[in-house]
């Protein structure tokens, strides 16, 4: 399966229990790209630009906070959101950073935006999902204790669990049709991998149906995602305790079942044999007790043990 390594997935646990514990929630569920998220026209104006980032403050429970936006020309010059209508000029390069974002003295916020930006509907998006994010995580001093490294990789994580995770999953493989072809550009700093198992995580922690989330993916976050839900599936157990016991989490008091899909199973001839699921490991048992215990000889304790065995796994089974 195309998902990230290990060692990043446990990463990606350790801070969505962290924000989790900082109430990091969606406010209106799994937002999506349709009308009933984000009814109003849009012409390209500063103004309609301001007012999307309203709405997305409101998706995200912040429409008490004191925005003010900037849109910026490739040369520099600004334009603020009382210009008259009409589209943006073009030019403007893809960024992911969280430094368009400012934090006045008195608790407003100024959010800058390209005007490149302005014309793809999805790199816009993305970029005021993450502003508002940044202004989430500031309110809640999740910045303390993270590397700088970390912020901005968070700053998604914190998106995505605040409801945001489609519209970030299919910002992060924005292609770009130029004079020298197609280009995949990303307006995230979480990969398609990282943010699409995040969101199969949302799924499974705020009771999403997987298949809204599949409707309105992009080609290639939704061929991610389907692998993503496979692997939550199998560890539905570990997902559930980043609420019910985040310190197990963070300690790392967790095993991870590799979640292989029955195609890969199917054409793993030749390979090294995948670690069995816990499931399977019972049932091997269960055959191995049958086959070495005499016919008609039940050893009482063996099998209340199996008994309380197959109970734990079925009570796991039934949350996925």
């Amino acid at each position: 399966m195309d998902l990230p390594a290990e060692p990043r997935v446990r990463w990606i646990l350790h801070r969505a229990a962290a924000l989790l514990e900082q109430g990091t929630e969606p406010v209106r569920g799994l937002v999506l790209p349709t009308a009933d998220y984000f009814p109003d026209p849009f012409d390209g104006s500063p103004n309609a630009v301001a007012k999307l980032l309203e709405r997305v403050q409101a998706l995200a429970g912040l429409s008490d906070l004191t925005v003010e936006l900037t849109l910026i020309t490739p040369e520099g010059e600004t334009m603020s959101t009382g210009c008259g209508s009409g589209a943006c000029g073009p030019g403007g390069k893809i960024e992911a950073r969280l430094d368009r974002v400012g934090r006045r003295p008195d608790g407003s916020y100024v959010v800058a935006v390209g005007t490149g930006e302005v014309r793809d509907p999805v790199v816009l998006t993305t970029a005021l999902v993450r502003s508002v994010a940044c202004m989430f995580m500031t309110e809640a001093d999740a910045y303390d204790g993270l590397s700088t490294a970390e912020r901005e990789p968070v700053t998604d994580l914190a998106g995505v669990l605040l409801g945001f995770g489609v519209l970030l999953a299919n910002g992060s493989h924005v292609v770009v049709k130029g004079c020298g072809g197609a280009k995949v550009h990303s307006a995230t700093r979480l990969t398609t991998n990282e943010l699409t198992l995040a969101l199969a995580m949302f799924c499974k922690l705020f009771g999403t149906d997987g298949r809204v989330a599949t409707r309105h993916l992009d080609p290639v976050p939704r061929e991610r995602f389907a692998e993503s839900e496979t692997w939550a599936r199998a560890n539905a157990a570990v997902v559930r305790r980043l609420r019910e016991d985040p310190d197990g989490i963070r300690s790392d008091a967790f095993v991870l079942d590799q979640a292989e899909g029955w195609m890969s199973r199917l054409f793993s001839f030749g390979r090294s044999k995948r670690a069995p699921t816990a499931e399977e490991t019972l049932s091997e048992l269960e055959r191995s007790m049958r086959a070495s215990a005499p016919k008609k000889t039940v050893d009482p304790e063996r099998a209340k043990k199996l008994a309380e065995l197959r109970a734990l796994v079925d009570e796991t089974l039934e949350g996925q």
